[in-house]
């Protein structure tokens, strides 16, 4: 059931991906909930275009469950991504997008990437979000549900937010060329 609805969703969105060995999926969609003002003063409303972030869930637990895998190698994973899609934002291949948003129950491992995180209503809309998200999570990883159990007791899906100044701020290849280097020190 899990795989078929993750088809499903794969094949209506249009999701793709940003690099072959990436974590993340998007589409760029149109925003349709109430006004969002992020910490930095931007406001996303209905009609703006968006980045909509998803998981590979496939290529994250392949990773994860790597013999050598890290939470730290996740996270360079992570943020090589979101290099790549300010790279994509930054040459205007997207359009005029207004903020990267996307709904996981990770969502605290987002503020380590800069994303802001919302936490979503308990309503039936979002239990069924959890419901889907702990089954994708036992139906790949190798542990199964055994590995879900702790998300499935205490998980809760949260929001992430990031606004196109910030993602372009943190993750801009411009940014990282002028950015000051730490002088080496020689012996």
């Amino acid at each position: 059931m899990w795989l078929g609805w993750e088809r499903l969703t794969d094949w209506w969105w249009h999701l793709r991906t940003l690099r072959p060995d990436g974590i993340f999926r998007y589409r760029v969609a149109t925003y349709r909930g109430r006004p969002v003002t992020l910490e930095d003063g931007s406001t996303v409303r209905p009609g703006d275009r968006m980045i909509d972030l998803h998981f590979d869930n496939r290529r994250l637990l392949q990773a994860a469950a790597a013999p050598s895998s890290t939470p730290w190698n996740l996270m360079r994973m992570a943020r090589e991504d979101l290099r790549a899609l300010a790279a994509l934002v930054e040459a205007g291949a997207l359009g005029e997008v207004r903020a990267v948003r996307g709904v996981t129950l990770f969502a605290r491992a987002g503020r380590r990437l800069g994303f802001e995180v919302r936490p979503l209503p308990a309503n039936w809309y979002t239990r069924l979000q959890r419901f889907f998200f702990v089954g994708l999570l036992a139906v790949y990883h190798p542990r199964g549900w055994q590995a879900a159990e702790r998300l499935r007791e205490r998980g809760w899906p949260g929001e992430v937010w990031m606004s196109r100044q910030r993602l372009l701020q943190l993750y801009s290849a411009r940014r990282e060329a002028t950015s000051p280097v730490a002088p080496r020190r020689e012996d």
